[in-house]
């Protein structure tokens, strides 16, 4: 066992016997509604009925929990919603995960429940509508309700009135949902415009197209709304991860919950959110609500309660739904100005069954929460495979949490309001439940109509009329067309702020605005409610013009930093204004002014126009931009500047930053691309500049001595380059600490070295922290090894006991023990910060004494400590350096990082780190080395990732291999984004160098220069850029573009250069098919082209076929290759092939084609599982001369053994592993002439098959299969054919074991 190995067993060992346990000093009792079941992704407790699930919850003072519904009658609810009659429609399905086939029915269905005689429960059960696909979202509307079930969103109809939609109608669609069945099209929520607002979920990309030709794309999370009756559509927000779960509050904000961004966001139109590293629009991200996470990945349903019908301290509470650990959160909401910031507080709902699910949220018009409870023991979409047996398709309830205390308001019952009188109607819309006022205000618009304006209008002029009533009131006028100005006007200077809000969001609305309008909304801007100033921020980013920029300007300039929604919103307005200006001498006055100059610029960063680009450029030396923003300014000016512009910026640029090559190249190809793009010449500065910096690049690339290459990763979408050099920590050489499990919260090991600062200025040194990527829940106790206590101890502590508002725990502490008697002489709780702080020690006599580092927090975020800088030598880690994908922000990129040539050694040691899958789930086989023989392509030796963080030593055992030509490879394929990389390093013997900078920054490099090059059709540096497209250790991807800028521009020699690469069987296949699509119509590619598909493997020789007849004199040049027997005459028949020969050579097509076998599937699958097969296990070279001996000898010849018949098989192995296998397994593929069998017919009447191998005198030598030679006089002789077939039996190769295949192989690729 290596040193290594025995750390590692080391430090993951159970705790060892007789060490000291009594930290814990008295353990609180478990807590039944945390214990680990609500951990575990797939629950162990059995599920209960319904009535003893009821038992379990844990609910506040005055509420009580009740059952409204369960399975068999509802399934497993998904989405709840409530009518103007006070029905309950709930969603339900037993296709998820797996949606039903389209084109038939689905299982899923839409229920209706119904309170008939009005005592509060739900006495009737309908089914509105089956054959549903995983409906995901509803609304009820009119005679029925809009739905989405996969594809569509439907108008479900009841025409007839009995209570079952009788009537489909598409609104939109077909829409994503391939990808992911989990989120989709949810949370239908209409707003106060009568637009109906949803989320769209993770990893689906959806296109969304209305009747009026609106038109919207999103990918993965997005907020987007809908007119009902499908004419429009329009995106909302930008961004988040997985959206389930939309409310509104009073001001007709809306709010999402999110799965792995942010759990809560209130909605700014046009705003863009964290979605997994997408980038912003240039404003950044909008402000969050909260910080913390509920220690939950998964959150959905969300409501807002403002109204006053529970207890005040309920009052302005968000609560959702956390699917994950089985509670409905609750968070308090503090206005700083209109901006809502939450607080956490204790959990609204708690329940002792971890089966409770609450997937959706709605209030009632009883006022009552209503719960839709997915009831499961598996929750989690990607966290537990979809076809786990434990996933539960029936069980399901809804819940409700009633207040029956003294403190709330009492609701007056609820309405049904087609049955009730027109003006209780219109007095709902003052109800103090937001929920029963927006149904009132849909009902009236939707249902009522003309008829309401009238007798609403005279309710909202009553003295006293109550602000909700006017609020509501005017948007139902506004939604008839019956809102006049005059009326508007008023509001606008209503007492109220929730009026003064609304006329502004009114309109927002409007599309057409009169000079008063105009003048309102930029009056709000200065409205003593903030919530006034955001909407009037709203209204005006929906209307353009250049003259409000300066309006917007000051109100910007007068919105508190801590108000971060309103500034957002004012930002917003200022960009899609600045959109409607088109001169940047407007803004010249602003010179003297720079802190508005400065908004003002940074919010052109975000609009991407000439203006904007040209405001940036004249105005950014007068503002002072830092350099580490002015790289910013200057990436967008690079894309957007007018061409004047240009030679400008480039003389900027090479004056600012002289010697960074790389961001000079960044803005250069920014540059071009907007060139490109707008159809620009260059600029003789941009010319000059760009051929300087083609040629430094280029140059500075030579110099960089690297050993290794870059390459796509193969079965994977292609991404960017992940790899980099990184210095990676490895076990200390005398391992002084050990791991224990914490008794309890066991866990796997938490602990990895992390650079940390200290608040003594000291930065850069690595701590001992509990804080793995992903795994801050992870708890255990790392102890060190006895020692002498000096007369001082001191070390430095960071770390954290809890979220920041939260009070501290005392889970998490640093302690010294006592080694004899295992008593406690000190303990230390860390700071709850980043930065370690000193901790100083002392004793009052000598002792052996030890250290625990104590993590028993299992909680997700401000979870862990770390220590570092003992005054005694107790270090854990050393470092080294690492080839890693880790990537800064690039753990979803994959490739293959690919080391030189090397003769293998007789042993090879290394260190590799990474890790197999996510912590806790088995190895999924996607990160791992590997050698490669160079000439085969046979993996000789492969270990996976396992070690994590820390690397582990390995040794390869390569006695069977030395001498050989291989590669080193270290292969990363993990997109998932955590967990997903893989590093390697300290390799001994020294095959491979460790390059001197970054191999994704040398590839960026090069790539740079062949773009610029081929791009700006810079001739000058072509002769570098020919080294660098035949140098097989660049990148490919930069070497495909060196290619194509020699073809496009080059001399005659290079172009000679890179045609060579043709026939090189081990360059790239992208880079070989580079060169033959961009240079077939060269005479020396063309040449070159023609030898090489001789060679080439099935698949390839089509490509290259393929490119050589894009020409009349390269498709000439084909059909001599077939007729000469260097290319199979089957490329003839591929029907792009065929289609580009003239009419005239349609014969000579036809002969050479005749009777020629097709290709068959079979065959084509035994190929490739040859080659797998091989490159996988390889063979034996001493059993494959064997094989050789009872299959091949008789006809063909190696090293000097065997029959004369057929092609000589040394050298056979240079034609690559998948051209040999097809030329055994297919051998009428590729005839050479000379091997081609004649059928000759005698006068006699007899028929002879053999080769013709020569002509000796007045008669012709003939060879049988079994070789023996026989002469036949021309005079016997009555015809004679030569076929374009092989002597070889084609069920020859395909009768050799699969063993004695590979054995086969390794003799032939033998030297």
């Amino acid at each position: 066992m290596t040193l290594v190995s025995r750390f590692i067993c080391f430090l993951l060992s159970s705790v060892a016997l007789g060490q000291a346990q009594d930290f814990q000093k008295k353990k609180p009792p478990a807590d039944p509604f945390s214990r680990p079941d609500f951990q575990a992704l797939v629950r162990k407790a059995d599920p209960l009925d319904a009535v003893e699930s009821l038992k379990l919850f844990d609910v506040p003072d005055g509420f009580r929990m009740e059952l409204v519904a369960a399975s068999p009658d509802i399934g497993q609810p998904m989405n709840l919603a409530f009518d103007e009659r006070g029905r309950l429609w709930v969603t339900s399905t037993l296709e998820y995960p797996y949606p039903a086939p389209l084109g038939q029915p689905g299982r899923d269905t839409i229920k209706l429940l119904e309170d008939t005689n009005g005592d509060g429960a739900y006495d009737k059960l309908t089914t509105f509508a089956d054959g549903l696909n995983i409906p995901t979202g509803i609304y009820p509307y009119r005679d029925g309700v809009v739905a989405w079930s996969i594809p569509n969103i439907w108008f479900l109809r009841d025409t007839d009135g009995d209570g079952r939609a009788d009537k489909r109608e598409k609104l939109y669609g077909p829409l994503g949902f391939e990808r992911d069945t989990h989120g989709m099209q949810s949370s239908f929520t209409r707003g106060f415009d009568g637009w109906l607002h949803l989320t769209h979920g993770f990893n689906n990309t959806t296109t969304v197209n209305a009747a009026d030709g609106s038109s919207i794309t999103m990918n993965s999370g997005n907020t987007y709304r809908v007119q009902l009756d499908g004419s429009s559509v329009q995106q909302f927000t930008f961004g988040q991860v997985n959206p389930f779960g939309m409310c509104l509050d009073s001001f007709g904000n809306f709010y999402t919950a999110d799965c792995h961004s942010s759990p809560i966001y209130q909605l700014i139109r046009d705003a863009y959110y964290p979605s997994f590293g997408k980038p912003h629009d240039g404003m950044g991200f909008a402000p969050t609500v909260i910080r913390h996470t509920h220690n939950s990945s998964g959150l959905c349903g969300i409501v807002f309660n403002q109204d006053n019908h529970w207890p005040a301290e309920f009052r302005d509470n968000i609560f959702v739904g956390n699917v994950v650990t089985s509670r409905v959160n609750r968070d308090r909401i503090q206005w700083r100005g209109s901006s809502p910031k939450g607080t956490k507080l204790p959990d609204l709902i708690r329940t002792r069954d971890p089966w409770f699910r609450p997937v959706d949220l709605q209030f009632g018009p009883d006022g009552a929460l209503y719960i839709a409870d997915f009831y499961n023991r598996i929750i989690g979409h990607y966290e537990v495979r979809l076809d786990h047996p434990g996933r539960d398709r029936e069980t399901g309830r809804i819940w409700r949490l009633v207040y029956n205390g003294p403190k709330g308001e009492r609701l007056a019952k609820s309405v049904n309001l087609p049955a009730a009188p027109l003006d209780q109607a219109i007095a709902e819309l003052a109800s103090p439940l937001l929920a029963r006022r927006m149904t009132a205000t849909d009902y009236l618009a939707d249902d009522v109509g003309q008829h309401a304006a009238a007798p609403l209008g005279q309710a909202m002029a009553r003295a006293g009329a109550k602000p909700e009533l006017k609020a509501h009131g005017a948007w139902v006028l506004h939604r008839l067309g019956q809102l006049d100005e005059a009326t508007q006007l008023r509001l606008a200077n209503d007492k109220s702020e929730l009026v003064r809000v609304h006329a502004r969001r009114i309109a927002a609305a409007q599309k057409n605005w009169t000079p008063k309008t105009t003048a309102m909304v930029l009056a709000g801007l200065h409205d003593s409610s903030p919530q006034v100033r955001r909407a009037a921020a709203d209204a005006l980013s929906r209307q353009s013009h250049a003259d409000h920029i300066r309006p917007l300007l000051t109100a910007l300039g007068q919105a508190p930093a801590t108000d971060g929604h309103l500034r957002h919103a004012l930002r917003i307005a200022l960009r899609n204004n600045l959109r409607a200006v088109d001169d940047p001498a407007r803004f010249a006055d602003l010179k003297n002014d720079p802190k508005n100059l400065r908004e003002l610029m940074s919010v052109a960063l975000s609009v991407n126009s000439p203006f904007a680009a040209s405001l940036l450029l004249v105005n950014l030396h007068d503002v002072g931009i830092e350099r580490g923003q002015l790289t910013i300014y200057l990436r967008h000016i690079a894309r957007n500047a007018p061409p004047e512009g240009l030679n400008r910026l480039a003389a900027l640029v090479q004056k600012q930053f002289p010697g960074n090559l790389d961001f000079q190249a960044e803005l250069l190809l920014a540059i071009n691309d907007g060139i490109v793009q707008r159809g620009l010449t260059p600029e003789q500065g941009v010319l000059a500049w760009a051929e300087k910096l083609a040629g430094e690049l280029l140059a500075a690339t030579e110099a960089v001595g690297t050993h290794w290459v870059a390459e796509p990763a193969k079965g994977v979408p292609p991404s960017g380059i992940p790899w980099i050099v990184q210095t990676r920590s490895i076990p200390a050489s005398t391992p002084k600490w050990k791991n224990h499990p914490h008794p309890d919260h066991p866990t796997a090991s938490p602990w990895i070295p992390q650079v940390r600062a200290s608040n003594d200025g000291v930065t850069g040194l690595h701590y001992i922290t509990s804080l793995p990527p992903g795994g801050e829940s992870l708890t255990g106790v790392l102890r060190s090894v006895p020692f002498a206590m000096p007369a001082e101890l001191t070390f430095f502590i960071n770390g954290h006991r809890g979220f920041p508002n939260d009070p501290a725990h005392e889970k998490n502490f640093v302690r010294l023990v006592d080694a004899k008697t295992g008593g406690e002489l000190h303990r230390v709780y860390p700071p709850r910060n980043d930065t370690g702080v000193p901790v100083r020690w002392r004793l009052d006599r000598p002792r052996e004494v030890f250290v625990e580092v104590v993590d028993g927090d299992t909680g997700a975020a401000f979870a862990w400590l770390g220590v570092a800088r003992f005054s005694v030598s107790l270090e854990m880690f050393r470092h080294a350096d690492f080839l890693s994908s880790a990537a800064p922000g690039g753990e979803r990129l994959t490739g293959v990082l690919r080391s030189r040539e090397f003769a293998v050694p007789s042993r090879l040691r290394f260190l590799l780190a990474g890790h197999g899958s996510h912590p806790g789930k088995p190895p999924k086989q996607k990160k791992y080395v590997q050698l490669v023989d160079a000439v085969t392509g046979r993996i000789l030796q492969k270990t996976g990732c396992s070690s994590g963080e820390t690397a582990q030593e390995i040794v390869w055992d390569l006695s069977a291999f030395t001498g050989r030509r291989a590669r080193f490879e270290i292969v990363d394929r993990d997109t998932r984004g955590g967990f997903a990389w893989v590093a390697a390093g300290g390799f001994e013997p020294d095959i491979a160098p460790l390059p001197t900078m970054a191999p994704r920054y040398l590839a960026k490099r090069q790539l740079a220069a062949a773009q610029i090059a081929r791009d700006l059709k810079l001739t000058t540096v072509l002769d570098a850029a020919t080294g660098l497209a035949t140098d097989p250790i660049a990148a490919t991807a930069a070497r495909e573009v060196a290619v194509s800028a020699i073809l496009g521009n080059g001399n005659a020699d290079q172009q000679a250069s890179v045609a060579s690469i043709l026939e090189d069987g081990g360059q790239p296949r992208s880079l070989r098919l580079a060169v033959a699509n961009g240079g077939a119509h060269l005479p020396v590619v063309r040449s070159r082209l023609a030898k090489a598909l001789g060679q080439a493997p099935a698949d390839l020789q089509l490509q290259f076929a393929l490119a050589l007849v894009r020409n009349r004199l390269g498709a000439k040049a084909l059909l001599g290759i077939v007729k000469s027997g260097q290319a199979p005459a089957g490329l003839l028949l591929d029907p792009q092939i065929k289609s580009s020969f003239p009419k005239a050579a349609a014969q000579r097509v036809a002969a050479l084609t005749a009777d020629l076998p097709k290709p068959t599937a079979d065959r084509e699958r035994l190929i490739a599982e040859r080659v797998a097969a091989f490159r996988e296990t390889g063979g034996d070279a001493v059993s494959g001369r064997t094989t050789f001996a009872t299959y091949c000898a008789a006809c063909h010849q190696k090293g000097g053994e065997g029959g004369n018949i057929g092609p000589q098989l040394d050298g056979a192995g240079n034609r690559g592993v998948e051209r040999l296998v097809e030329d055994i397994l297919d051998p009428n593929r590729n005839v050479d002439v000379a091997f081609r069998y004649s059928i000759v017919k005698l006068k006699k009447g007899q028929t002879v098959l053999g080769l013709k191998r020569r002509e000796v005198g007045e008669s012709i030598v003939f060879a049988d299969l079994a070789g023996a030679e026989s002469s036949i006089a021309n005079a016997d002789i009555a015809s004679q054919e030569q076929t374009s077939r092989s002597l070889m039996p084609e069920a020859l190769g395909q009768a050799i074991p699969p063993a004695d295949f590979s054995h086969l192989l390794e003799f032939l690729f033998a030297k």
